[in-house]
C-alpha cells in the first residue's frame, strides 16, 4: 500500500495557500510562537517591526524557549507540588509521593492558605 501525504502551509493571517507561505518563530522576552506567514504577510510583519530592530542590538540566536514549569508556577506564586504534598501529609490526606496533584487536594490546599492569611 502506498501513502501520499502532502502538507499545505496556510498563512495564519490571510488564509492564502500556497509556495510562498513559510513557517516563521517570533520571539519576544523569552516566549515565542511560530506562525505560517506569506510573502505579503511577512513583508508587513517586518515593516512594523523595522524601527525596533534598526534601534537595537543584534543578538547571535534569540532561543525561543518557554519557561519551564517550576518557573512558571513561580511567576504565578503558586505553590510547589512538594508543599501540597507536606501539607497532605501532615493532615493525613493520601497523595501520591509522584505525579499530579488532585485537583480536590490542591483546592483544599489553597483554601487553607486563604483561611490562614
Amino acid at each position: 500500500m502506498a501513502k501520499h501525504v502532502e502538507t499545505v502551509l496556510i498563512d495564519d493571517l490571510t488564509g492564502e495557500r500556497g509556495g510562498s507561505v513559510s513557517e516563521h518563530v517570533i520571539a519576544l522576552d523569552g516566549r515565542g510562537v511560530t506562525v505560517d506567514l506569506g510573502a505579503s504577510s511577512f513583508a508587513e510583519l517586518e515593516e512594523k517591526l523595522a524601527p525596533y530592530f534598526a534601534a537595537g542590538r543584534w543578538q547571535r540566536r534569540v532561543a525561543a524557549t518557554r519557561p519551564s514549569r517550576m518557573a512558571a508556577a513561580e511567576a504565578r506564586q503558586e505553590p510547589s507540588t512538594a508543599e501540597i504534598r507536606a501539607w497532605a501529609k501532615r493532615r493525613r490526606i493520601k497523595v501520591a509521593e509522584r505525579g499530579r496533584i488532585p485537583h480536590e487536594v490542591r483546592q483544599q490546599f489553597l483554601a487553607s492558605q486563604s483561611d490562614a492569611a
